[in-house]
């Protein structure tokens, strides 16, 4: 299973938001190409590490675009506001 499916289960299963929380702030960085630091990946258990590291080479190598784009429509909602709010700062 790729690492977009994996996040998205994990946001489903509502189990460890705080570090799932971590996942998805690096999953919206990488599609806005924003800033994410690294040392939040340090925060979180191996096993949610490892899915990171996953979804970093998966991205680099644009493999499984169809479950980041589901994983990004998922995760949408959640980062609307605050771009809207950027986009309409004078």
């Amino acid at each position: 299973m790729n690492a977009a499916k994996k996040i998205r289960l994990l946001i489903d299963s509502g189990e460890s938001p705080e570090q799932v929380q971590v996942l998805k702030e690096m999953a919206i960085a990488l599609q806005m190409k924003d800033d994410f630091s690294i040392d939040r990946l340090y925060q979180i258990d191996q096993r949610y590490f490892d899915v990171a590291m996953d979804l970093l080479k998966e991205w680099r190598f644009d493999h499984h675009i169809a479950s980041r784009s589901k994983l990004i429509d998922m995760l949408l909602p959640e980062v609307m506001p605050a771009v809207l709010a950027v986009c309409n700062e004078p």
